[in-house]
């Protein structure tokens, strides 16, 4: 027997021997460049909302840097007498190991059963890639891998050590080595199963940690709990085996439980996924991969007082909308060809109009199932509330609120399609003539398509661009109806322009970011702006979207008679042919928010006849409301009302018969704004006389 032992140990020594030399010759020129490598770990990005809340972190690996100082020495101790007894006298690899793997594996007639890594190999595999991955051995190819492998690892390590010392070695380590559900290194570890600083782990938290390491997942407290005290006693038992502490102690802290304190992230994290990964995009396009291992802070635009209001509120109205087209499809005969179901989406966006900041963002109902941004990516008709451009290109181009059109039929060549076209209404009536603040207020189709016509698809076009629409706009007649698709961050960008008199500034998410020291990376106070609309403009078409919730008929009437929003605001609905995609876009002062409500497939409509006044403005409705009652500095600007500079308009005097401007002595009067030193209408021909204006200034 003793014959045959040495035998198969001479045997087994011969092939490392031949292994070890084969594989050197052969990989040599293969190994990595330890002396042009420096140990630098990835650091976590940190990503804050505007108010200063944790919202998430990018990174490829969950990381905190730590000193050699910070590891406890019951660490150390755990470490050493479960992975590596003689780290701290061996040059990289353990001879005496080797030697002892050797034996285990003859006698269990295995040529790879146990190996004989070092801390250092081990740091060494897990750094360079060159070394390669441990690989298993069910085959010639596999063995001869693994065996390429180890010795890569001893090579490896031997060099490692000529450049670093014993603590750097072990510090560089605890910072890479894996410790289970995304926590890499030591400091993520403790705070992850133990919700405490390094230096705060008891011993027998140590242990566990050590005994981690061996198969993070295998030994897990928070999957395995019978296993994981099984693996940290017996890294307990092989610190008292080896003097490190005494056996009456191992004894009793053998009895302890584990008990696990899982790392509770603030409230905030995860909020707001579709704006986080939106700002993601943008920084990893201008900074590169190194936004996941250079460790910045980055501060953002979102509040998440405003996200939290915006998310419940998404949750019930659209809720709401799904209730009905279940219902609706429900109560269909199959032979209508109809789906036996369709969910509901929606998209959200909320802006400070004078920062371009945005400040809520929600791109569907879940970024866990689809990551698809319908606030960034969805490119969808806006239907009617696209008429805002239509009607700021009249105002600038010489019409006036009180200029008179007549709803009713009208046939117009389509040239894309190369068909003539008879557009309706949403209602399917003519209501005669009407002045276009009337028809604009009550979202007459036939109104804002004459218009369009008048003025020319093509100069629409040119002012929706210029106001930040990016998508194709097609310059037909059938703009004026909001035909071509766009996406619902250009339009609550575009309506910004209004409150903001004529400025447009770009959209952003992105405040300031720092560096791992502090320093300024990149900031900026608010998006970039330019000018995009008179002011004069702006302010009157500012007027005509108030008219749309203040005055009666107004299709956003019920904002102030239903849901009892009270602050001064202005906005526009929109719905598609056969109710394809919902919309609502409206405007404080100080507070721009845009709801687009539709199904993915835009095949399919949002039964049964749901409008954007029905659909989409609850969701706005209901956010406005919760944040000009909750949230500072909102709350305090209840009575903050748009402004009416009386160098840019003036109320004018308006015969009330025949739209034109008023004279003394006609009868009946109204009033409407009119931009500064511009032309006016002519005077009402029915009752001769002077004009006047509500001011008392007289206009021949």
């Amino acid at each position: 027997m003793l014959k045959r032992l040495l035998l198969y140990t001479a045997l087994f020594l011969v092939i490392y021997a031949i292994g070890a030399v084969g594989v050197y010759l052969t990989f040599n020129d293969n190994l990595p460049d330890i002396d042009a490598w420096s140990f630098q770990p990835k650091r976590v990005t940190k990503v804050y909302s505007a108010d200063g809340r944790h919202l998430k972190d990018f990174l490829e690996e969950n990381r905190e840097i730590l000193t050699y100082e910070e590891i406890p020495r019951s660490m150390q101790a755990a470490l050493t007498s479960i992975e590596d007894q003689r780290f701290f006298s061996h040059w990289g690899i353990d001879i005496r190991r080797i030697f002892g793997s050797v034996l285990a594996n003859v006698k269990s007639m295995s040529i790879v059963g146990q190996g004989a890594s070092t801390i250092t190999q081990q740091l060494a595999r897990n750094i360079f890639t060159e070394v390669g991955k441990k690989r298993s051995s069910k085959s010639f190819e596999d063995i001869r891998a693994s065996y390429a492998r180890k010795i890569r690892e001893q090579i490896t390590a031997v060099y490692i050590e000529r450049l670093y010392t014993k603590r750097e070695i072990l510090t560089m380590y605890l910072n890479k080595v894996y410790f289970g559900h995304g926590a890499h290194g030591l400091k993520a570890a403790a705070r992850l199963y133990f919700n405490k600083e390094v230096e705060q782990l008891a011993l027998e938290e140590s242990a566990l940690l050590a005994g981690l390491l061996k198969a993070p997942n295998g030994y897990s407290p928070l999957r395995r709990p019978t296993k994981a005290l099984q693996r940290r006693n017996t890294v307990l038992r092989s610190m008292a085996d080896n003097g490190v502490m005494t056996r009456a102690r191992y004894e009793a802290l053998r009895q302890e439980p584990i008990l696990t304190r899982h790392h509770r992230r603030e409230e905030t994290y995860g909020l707001a996924p579709y704006f986080v990964e939106h700002l993601r995009q943008q920084l990893q396009r201008e900074f590169g991969t190194s936004i996941y291992r250079e460790g910045y802070a980055v501060q953002t635009t979102l509040d998440s007082r405003l996200q939290k209001i915006a998310e419940k509120h998404f949750d019930i109205e659209i809720g709401k909308v799904q209730e009905k087209v279940n219902q609706y499809l429900a109560r269909q005969d199959s032979s209508e060809g109809l789906p036996d179901s369709a969910l509901v989406q929606a998209a959200f966006v909320a802006m400070d109009p004078k920062t371009g900041h945005i400040l809520a963002m929600i791109g569907g109902r879940d970024f866990s199932v689809s990551k698809f941004n319908r606030a960034t990516q969805a490119k969808r008709q806006p239907g009617s509330s696209f008429k805002p451009f239509v009607y700021t290109a009249a105002i600038d181009n010489n019409r006036f609120p009180v200029d008179v059109l007549d709803d009713n039929a009208v046939t117009l060549w389509d040239k894309e399609n190369g068909v003539f076209w008879d557009p309706e209404n949403y209602d399917k009536k003519f209501k005669g003539p009407m002045t276009l603040r009337e028809g604009f207020k009550q979202s007459r189709n036939l109104i804002a398509i004459k218009l369009a016509d008048e003025i020319g698809p093509p100069l629409i076009r040119g002012y929706a661009r210029n106001m930040g629409i990016s998508t194709y706009v097609a310059p037909v007649a059938s703009i004026g109806i909001g035909t071509s698709e766009v996406l619902l961050l250009d339009m609550v960008a575009a309506y910004c322009v209004f409150p903001n008199k004529g400025i447009y500034v770009e959209p952003t998410a992105l405040r300031k970011l720092e560096g791992k020291d502090g320093n300024v990376v990149f900031a900026q106070e608010s998006g970039r702006k330019r000018e995009a609309l008179r002011p004069a403009v702006a302010v009157i078409m500012t007027d005509m979207m108030r008219s749309v919730i203040d005055e009666p008929g107004g299709t956003g009437r019920r904002i102030r008679t239903y849901y009892r929003f009270k602050p001064e605001a202005a906005g526009k609905t929109g719905t598609t042919n056969d109710y394809t995609d919902a919309w609502f876009i409206g405007f404080t002062p100080d507070l721009v928010a845009g709801v687009w409500v539709g199904i993915d497939d835009p095949s399919l409509r949002l039964w049964p006849r749901q409008a954007g006044s029905v659909a989409a403005m609850p969701l706005w409705a209901q956010f406005m409301k919760e944040v000009y009652l909750t949230v500072e500095p909102y709350r305090g600007l209840d009575n903050h009302g748009f402004d009416y500079p009386e160098t840019l308009v003036e109320p004018l005097a308006v015969c009330n018969e025949t739209n034109k401007m008023a004279t003394r002595f006609c009868p009946d009067q109204g009033e409407d704004l009119f931009i500064v030193g511009e032309a006016l209408p002519n005077s009402c021909p029915l009752h001769g006389g002077v004009q006047q204006s509500s001011s008392g200034r007289i206009r021949f």
